[in-house]
């Protein structure tokens, strides 16, 4: 006999990447499922002793792995897994960000933020502009940049470096090619330090301009065609009225 549409929650498909196992074991080592076996437990084990617990433990564990046959619970899976992926990728950035001081951190939070607020809106445009792969690249630049900002402090030392050495003995030679060596490097470090300060800025002014894009409505061209075709019928009706009265 056929069952009453909207009565049975059907299978879902599995999305990509994601197995069965994956499902099942989500939804058994799941708090709820777990804390209905516990409970299960120690009444059967009031009830009927050891056999009962694990007669109660068991049936609790196969209807746990029935039940992630079905779309909803693995919708649930799908949305803890998400979840702690978020949490996982919070912790790794923060780890990074930790060493370079709270002005950063608080400067992530804050596109972080516009990001998470950005997803709110309107989820596909955010991954369309690919707005978390954009904090994980301000991540790195930051990163870079704190290591380009901690060589140049190695390089200068207490103050600016040495002066060349005079004379022209083999050991000054060798000393004054070093401290050359040392001036282009830091230079050069100089110079890759301010590249990375300016793209920092781009990733930022990127983050606010997709934020910004995305949270205006769209515009209607035909907007003021609504008050002008209601004025025109209000002179429509205003003409009539006078030609009757005429």
């Amino acid at each position: 006999m056929l069952s009453q549409p909207g009565l049975v929650v059907a299978p879902s498909a599995l999305p990509a990447g994601t197995s069965r196992f994956t499902y099942v074991h989500g939804a058994v080592s799941s708090p709820m499922c777990l804390s209905v076996a516990v409970f299960a437990a120690c009444v059967g084990l009031g009830y009927a002793g050891v056999l009962g617990a694990a007669l109660a433990l068991v049936g609790v564990l196969a209807i746990g792995v029935h039940s992630a046959r079905y779309r909803r619970v693995r919708a649930y899976i799908d949305s803890q897994a998400r979840l702690h992926e978020k949490a996982k990728r919070e912790r790794k950035r923060l780890k990074l960000l930790r060493p370079i001081g709270p002005l950063r951190i608080e400067h992530y939070n804050e596109l972080r933020a516009i990001v998470e607020e950005v997803e709110r809106i309107n989820e596909p445009e955010a991954k369309r502009f690919e707005l978390q792969e954009l904090l994980d690249h301000y991540i790195r630049l930051a990163v870079d940049h704190r290591r380009c900002s901690d060589a140049l402090q190695l390089a200068n030392g207490a103050g600016a470096p040495p002066t060349m050495p005079a004379g022209d003995s083999p050991r000054s030679r060798r000393r004054r090619e070093i401290l050359q060596r040392r001036i282009l490097h830091r230079d050069s470090c100089t110079q890759q330090m301010e590249r990375l300060s300016d793209e920092l800025a781009a990733t930022d002014e990127l983050i606010r301009l997709i934020a910004q894009r995305i949270a205006s409505p769209e515009l209607d061209g035909d907007l003021a065609h609504e008050i002008d075709r209601r004025l025109w019928e209000l002179d429509e009706v205003d003409a009539a009225l006078h030609q009757l009265s005429a």
